[in-house]
C-alpha cells in the first residue's frame, strides 16, 4: 500500500485549515476567524485549482515549522535543560555509570550461581 500523493490529501488540507479556525473562533470568538473558516470550506469545495494552491502553502508552512521544531526548539531544549543538568551531574561524586577510569581494573567479580529461578524473570 503506497502513500497517498499530495494532490489526494488537499481535501484534507482545507478541512483541517477549516477545522482550526472554526476552533480558534469558537475560543477567541474573533468574527474574522469565522469568515476566514467558510472561505476556506467553499475554496475546497467549490475550486478545486485554488484549494491545490492554498494546500501546496499549507504544505510549505507544515515543512517549515517542522524544521523549526527540529532544530530550533530541540536544540533549545537540549542546551537550556540537558546540559545544565550534565553538568551538575559531572561536579557530583557519584559514577552511577562507572565511567570514569578507575585506579586498577575494570573487571568486576560476580559469584554467582544461576538457579531455575534467574531463568524465569530475565528482565
Amino acid at each position: 500500500m503506497s502513500a497517498p500523493r499530495t494532490e489526494d490529501r488537499t481535501d484534507a488540507s482545507m478541512l483541517a485549515i477549516t477545522t482550526g479556525f472554526l476552533v480558534l473562533f469558537l475560543i477567541f470568538h474573533h468574527r474574522w476567524m469565522l469568515i476566514v473558516a467558510v472561505c476556506a470550506g467553499l475554496i475546497g469545495l467549490l475550486v478545486p485549482p485554488l484549494a491545490r494552491l492554498v494546500h501546496r502553502g499549507w504544505m510549505k508552512l507544515a515543512h517549515a515549522l517542522g524544521w523549526f521544531n527540529g532544530r530550533v526548539l530541540l536544540g533549545a531544549v537540549f542546551f537550556l535543560l540537558l546540559t545544565p543538568i550534565a553538568l551538575l551531574r559531572r561536579l557530583g561524586r557519584s559514577d552511577g555509570l562507572a565511567l570514569r577510569k578507575p585506579a586498577g581494573s575494570i573487571w568486576t567479580v560476580r559469584d554467582h550461581t544461576y538457579t531455575a529461578k534467574d531463568l524465569e524473570t530475565p528482565w
